[in-house]
């Protein structure tokens, strides 16, 4: 009778938390690694975007790691952060494509039309 090592299932670990590494194209090999923000919670920031799903906590959560590491505290300002600045924010990093019409843009037409908070 032969014995064979029996293998383990590799795990995964779901709390685990790697960050997540934004490149900016116009700064050579500039990376900003995201404390606290996993893959997917940034695949879901980038969807979030295209929609125009502007006020799901999880866009703050990411705005906020984001400014974290370029040495700001966005409560520590005396103005609240609006809407105008999260859209901003999200083409600024290259959420949405550059020069095409998406949700944010809508969202920016019904704030000219008095509903956008700042």
């Amino acid at each position: 009778m032969s014995r064979q090592k029996a293998r383990k299932a590799r795990r995964s670990q779901p709390g685990h938390d790697g960050g997540v590494f934004l490149k900016f194209d116009n700064a050579g090999d500039a990376r900003v690694r995201l404390e606290g923000i996993t893959e997917r919670e940034y695949l879901r920031v980038r969807e979030l975007a295209g929609t125009g799903d502007i006020h799901d906590p999880l866009v703050m959560k990411f705005i906020r790691a984001f400014a974290r590491q370029v040495g700001h505290d966005l409560d520590s300002y005396p103005d609240p952060w609006t809407d105008s600045q999260t859209i901003e924010c999200l083409r600024w990093l290259g959420f949405v494509p550059e020069g095409e019409w998406t949700a944010l843009d809508d969202i920016e037409l019904a704030g000219m039309a008095g509903g956008l908070d700042g």
